[in-house]
């Protein structure tokens, strides 16, 4: 024991050394350019926010022993707490430091913390190894667990989602704990660690079982075990108690994923194949990863680990099991659908690729165990990968002999040259081949991210930055005292604006910003906004900034927005004697509508469903809309006017029109032209367009449109007496390098598009998400652009459409104008002079309410199962995916709760738990009094 004790010892000193030599290599830049380890997106979108709340939560529970209310009005409309933040936060014990530490030292937490997760998932894998196998030299241990931490996963989450690292610490363990209770019957570590997994994160739980389940497999495939009752039973129990110490967190957050947004783009998005570009850059991403990875194929494995699986698919029978294993994965990576069904059946993410990281750190110890054993065969398989990869790297990088990856090709050869040296050469020294790796998973982990310290191209913000924006939170206006408001906040980033289409930044102050970009949002809201056809809205963000519509914003209780220049204003938002905060105009409209309101018109659900985006809007202004509606007019709707719209002022004007656009050089833009109108007159103007339909060109036709376009602007610029000739000219050379400039993006018409249209000098634009968005893709048949107040109502308009992807496009357009003048104040008036007075405390509402006739309150609550009501009262979905209460002649009090779904119950479970979890330890203890050991 003292021996082993010994050589532990010194495994965990020598890895500790190795790992923060490269730990100092990779991340001193940052420290000395004063740059934090935050994205631009998902970073400083979701993650640092997150973690400020939680900061501030964890300690009132800790230090005042108060728990944070179910209900948060600040998550958008309003959001379940644990619901959201379960992915975020309160499962990642590696945010629970942050109660003990003070604010301003929260990003050197931040920072620090990547960097320590980073060290314990190599410890852990070290700790697996040395488990598994006789004890061996300690350069062996070092290169597996080195190898096993950095890959191009790791080099990716670090920087774009630290949480992600956790798992890669708790599988390790989590194999072990089952191996240990197969081998020794003893089930508490496969209980703590079941339990850890499930708490951790839902998400990375459910591709981690998966993972679990193969090895139990395995397990039992290998000794010929199946008939073990007794331990599947066991293994069984172990599960549940785990899952019921869990269940806290656990059934919130499947509830939230049962009813969230995010269920209707399709299993793997539609795809049966991936794109060509995706196999063509299949083989590179085995050495090397890709700044952007491609359905997240982080790729990016070390060299000599590579080398491994080739050295253990040539030993079929002797590692078979890892054979198998090497093969599902392959046949994996080229199924879409395989990659679905392991991202909890959504998109084709191949984020599961992170658990092969160990089975390769597995194998990489064999084959150092038994380098002698390496053939002339095994070399040329080596090289003949090599070569492959090199081949597919090119392609990737467009046959650019001075491409980014050539330190990474050079890397491989050398290591395969170092192998062979290790194996040959007497009394060559391993130190070489370690150092060689080291090198190795630096050039993986940094290489994509050395443009980070350089302040004109880095997508990571500052420490100062960071720091500047959450101080500016505090400076947006408090609510006054009883009253409750929405607001807009428009982008705060500026020239840092990443891929994440909102911040959640405004939770880390007083208002209660409507743009909510998390991972969950309430999927009966997204489903009534989803008839709006809101351009600017996604699944993870289901209100975007409502495409800054003026009837929509104020019915949705939007009293303020905090807008940057340029930013399109609705009609009803007056600046605020120009005043600004955090470099942001102030507008404010009387006319939001409150939380709690009355309307006289019950519309009926069908035909509400017949009528366009912005009739149902209009609809909504003064009226819900529920199954059991009696009515089919809406007055407000009815002053919804049609514009009359054509694409040849030859010919008469149409209410729609269809049009078609195929790709081609021409002079004029694409559009339509708007019939002058006084009914448009004080009404703002949607484009709607319907029925979309796009096929993108072929490969060869991307390739014709491009050559035509070239000729074309040579011709236009030769007619032009004072444009000089153009000497460069050269159609065949020009083929020739579009061929070579666009090979790796064959088969890239699957991502999406944009179109845009320009009115009145502003500009608006709807992207189609493509089906290799994995967070976003959401296929839209239908969309409704905001083009803005109508202006110059008496003049023929022409309104230019312009298209991002060369391709065939059909749809439909009709111009729709909704009233925002004093048509629609009146409407707001009436609504907000008839809303009752409600007070609003942590997770309650109460209203009294006296009518004389029965009818629906209306609300702008998203609906929940979590939300009970008092007496006799009932609460209802309305169409809208708000809450509705029908009410009773006479008085009515009215008590709203929100409850966490499951919250209360899952207590409970957990507490009946940890009891079982009690009665097994104090049972195994005396039993084996030393089962610890």
């Amino acid at each position: 024991m003292p021996r082993q004790l010994k050589q532990s010892s010194k495994l965990v000193m020598t890895y500790t050394f190795l790992f923060f030599i490269l730990a100092i290599c990779i991340f001193a830049p940052y420290y000395f350019t004063n740059t934090s380890l935050i994205w631009q997106s998902d970073g400083i979108a979701q993650h640092y926010p997150a973690l400020v709340q939680w900061q501030s939560d964890l300690k009132n529970i800790i230090f005042n022993h108060k728990f944070p209310i179910n209900w948060s009005w600040q998550l958008g409309l309003g959001n379940d707490y644990y619901q959201t933040f379960s992915y975020y936060t309160l499962g990642d014990i590696f945010t629970y430091g942050t109660a003990f530490i003070s604010e301003k030292h929260l990003l050197t937490y931040y920072n620090v913390m990547i960097i320590i997760r980073l060290y314990f998932a190599g410890l852990a894998c070290l700790m697996f190894i040395q488990h598994w196998f006789k004890p061996s030299h300690t350069w062996q241990y070092q290169v597996a667990a080195l190898t096993y931490v950095f890959s191009g996963y790791t080099a990716f989450s670090a920087f774009e989602h630290p949480f992600f690292i956790n798992p890669l610490i708790i599988f390790p363990l989590l194999i072990w704990s089952m191996h240990y209770a197969l081998t020794k019957n003893k089930y508490s570590p496969l209980i703590l660690m079941a339990f850890w997994t499930i708490w951790n994160n839902f998400y990375f739980a459910f591709m981690l079982i998966i993972g679990l389940i193969v090895f139990w497999i395995g397990y039992h495939y290998q000794h010929k075990t199946w008939l073990a009752w007794q331990s599947h039973l066991k293994i069984l129990v172990a599960g549940i108690i785990a899952l019921m110490l869990a269940a806290p967190l656990f059934f919130p957050s499947v509830d939230a994923v049962l009813n969230s947004a995010r269920t209707n783009s399709g299993l793997a998005n539609g795809l049966t194949i991936y794109p060509l570009y995706y196999y063509l850059a299949l083989p590179g991403n085995l050495i090397a990863n890709l700044t952007t990875p491609s359905f997240w194929l982080t790729g990016g494995f070390s060299a000599i680990s590579v080398m491994v699986i080739i050295f253990s698919l040539r030993r079929w029978h002797r590692y078979q099991l890892f054979n198998i294993l090497w093969i599902i994965t392959f046949l994996g990576c080229c199924t879409p659908l395989f990659a679905a069904i392991l991202n909890g059946g959504s998109s084709p993410s191949n984020r599961w690729l992170f658990m092969l990281s160990l089975p390769i750190s597995v194998m990489l110890f064999q084959m150092l165990e038994h380098l002698s054993e390496l053939t002339l065969h095994d070399y040329l398989s080596f090289f003949i990968i090599g070569i492959v990869a090199t081949i597919s790297l090119l392609i990737t990088s467009n046959f650019n002999l001075n491409m980014q990856f050539g330190m990474i090709i050079a890397i491989y050869f050398v290591t395969l040259i170092m192998l062979w040296f290790s194996q040959s050469v007497s009394g060559f020294r391993p130190v070489w081949l370690v150092i060689l790796v080291l090198i190795n998973i630096f050039f993986i982990t940094a290489r994509n991210h050395t443009n980070n310290t350089n302040p004109a191209k880095t997508d990571l913000l500052s420490n100062d930055t960071v720091k500047q924006l959450l101080a500016q939170q505090k400076e947006y206006p408090k609510n006054k005292p009883g009253s409750f408001t929405r607001s807009y906040v428009d982008n705060q980033l500026n020239n840092m604006t990443g891929i994440a289409p909102a911040t959640n930044l405004p939770i880390n102050g007083p208002l209660n910003n409507i743009e909510s970009y998390w991972s969950l949002q309430n999927g009966a809201v997204g489903e009534g906004l989803a008839s709006l056809n809101i351009s600017t809205a996604n699944p993870n963000d289901i209100t975007g900034n409502l495409d800054s519509r003026n009837v929509l914003s104020n019915l949705l209780g939007v009293a303020d927005r905090f807008e940057n220049p340029g930013t399109l204003t609705p009609n009803s938002y007056i600046a605020d004697n120009n005043k600004t905060i955090n470099g942001q105009t102030i507008t404010h409209s009387d006319n939001a509508y409150p939380l709690l309101y009355l309307t006289n018109n019950n519309i009926n659900r069908q035909f509400y469903n017949k009528l366009t985006a912005t009739q149902k809007e209009a609809v909504l202004a003064d009226s819900i809309v529920t199954r059991t509606g009696k009515q089919h007019t809406s007055t407000f709707a009815n002053s919804v006017v049609t514009g009359n719209i054509r694409t040849d002022l030859t010919k008469n004007p149409t209410q729609t029109i269809h049009m078609t656009y195929t790709t081609h050089p021409e002079l004029l833009p694409a559009g339509f032209y708007l019939s002058p109108s006084k009914a448009l007159k004080g009404t703002e103007l949607h484009l709607e367009i319907s029925n979309i339909q796009f096929k993108p060109f072929t490969f060869k036709q991307q390739q014709k449109a491009a050559l035509a376009n070239y000729q074309y602007m040579y011709k236009q610029n030769k007619q032009n007496p004072q444009t000089l000739i153009d000497r460069q000219y050269n159609k065949q050379a020009y083929t020739w390098n579009w061929y070579k400039k666009h090979i790796s993006s064959i088969g890239n018409g699957i991502s999406g598009y944009t179109l845009t249209a320009t009115y009145n000098d502003f500009t608006n634009s709807f992207k189609q998400t493509g089906q290799a968005n994995l967070s976003f893709y959401n296929p839209l048949k239908e969309v409704t652009l905001n083009l803005g107040q109508a202006a110059k109502t008496s003049q023929e308009t022409f309104i230019p459409l312009t298209f991002s992807k060369a391709g065939r496009y059909s749809f439909d357009v009709q111009i729709k104008g909704i009233p925002t003048d004093k048509r629609f104040d009146k409407v707001a008036r009436e609504v907000i002079n008839r809303s009752p007075a409600y007070k609003l405390t942590g997770n309650h509402i109460k209203t009294h309410l006296n009518v004389n006739k029965a009818q629906i309150l209306a609300t702008t609550i998203p609906y929940s199962q979590g939300w009970t009501i008092n007496g006799n009262h009932k609460i209802i979905k309305l169409d809208s995916g708000f809450i509705g209460v029908p009410l009773k002649v006479g008085q009515n009090n009215i008590k709203l709760t929100y409850r966490t779904p499951g919250l209360t119950f899952a207590k409970y479970i957990c507490l009946f738990g940890f009891i079982i979890l009690l009665i097994v330890l104090v049972c195994q203890l005396r039993k084996h009094p030393k089962f610890i050991n």
